[in-house]
């Protein structure tokens, strides 16, 4: 494959994932009493057995993508193995913003102003979490947001589990019948999943505690993809002439 390497400009280790606002929902220490309602939910083992088993295939999916200031965008994700891009675009226009990632790192690009964003400008600008771009792609394919290393444990709460990575964290419910994770919740972010097919969701919702949010519908979704990912552009760092 001859994508291109990422090297010591990456912006962090899989630090962002694309025009996805994030949230501040906090959860409630005092929802876990006595009252709670017994969920009849599959044993812990059972559910993090289905959520994370591998993927069938390279990710490649196009979804609607609506923000406060406009519901005309599209996003297209192509994800194989450790190494994918995800690209904004006008619904009929041009790429707007466009982000790749492999083992080394992830880049993120504004097509609008000819530069590569880097750090904080990178988050301010895109609206983007902490959750790392490999396990955006499992969370949108239908799995617990967890790689090899990241830590999964059950919750105090009845149908929660909670994932630790290296520098993030967050907690997901999950129901069954089938098996499926239906919000994410993040130290200052959180996604609603919803309209599953089996385990991978057809909407998802994510806000921000500024109140800025975002909305993904899936239209297309393949589990195959052939050839060699989209070069990146080659482009300066915003803000240096």
């Amino acid at each position: 494959m001859n994508s291109r390497p990422c090297g010591v400009e990456c912006i962090g280790r899989h630090r962002h994932w694309v025009v996805v606002v994030v949230v501040a929902l906090g959860l409630c220490g005092a929802c876990a009493t006595l009252d709670r309602p017994v969920l009849d939910l599959p044993s812990f083992d059972t559910v993090v057995k289905a959520l994370r088993r591998p993927l069938p295939g390279p990710f490649v999916a196009l979804y609607r993508l609506r923000v406060p200031s406009t519901g005309g965008l599209r996003l297209s994700v192509i994800a194989e193995s450790d190494r994918g891009r995800m690209t904004v675009s006008e619904n009929l226009g041009g790429a707007l913003v466009v982000a790749g990632w492999d083992n080394r790192g992830s880049e993120v690009f504004d097509l609008r102003k000819g530069c590569r964003l880097e750090g904080e400008s990178a988050l301010g600008a895109l609206g983007i979490g902490s959750l790392p771009l490999d396990r955006v792609i499992l969370l949108l394919g239908g799995r617990a947001p967890a790689i090899e290393g990241d830590r999964v444990r059950s919750s105090t709460m009845d149908g929660w589990m909670e994932i630790n990575g290296e520098e993030w964290q967050a907690v997901a419910q999950f129901k069954a019948d089938p098996v499926r994770i239906v919000s994410l919740r993040g130290e200052d972010w959180a996604v609603e999943l919803g309209d599953h097919t089996s385990s991978v969701p057809g909407t998802l919702r994510v806000e921000s505690g500024s109140g800025d949010w975002a909305e993904l519908e899936l239209i297309r979704l393949q589990w195959e993809y052939s050839g060699d990912l989209p070069p990146l552009p080659d482009l300066p760092v915003c803000g240096h002439d």
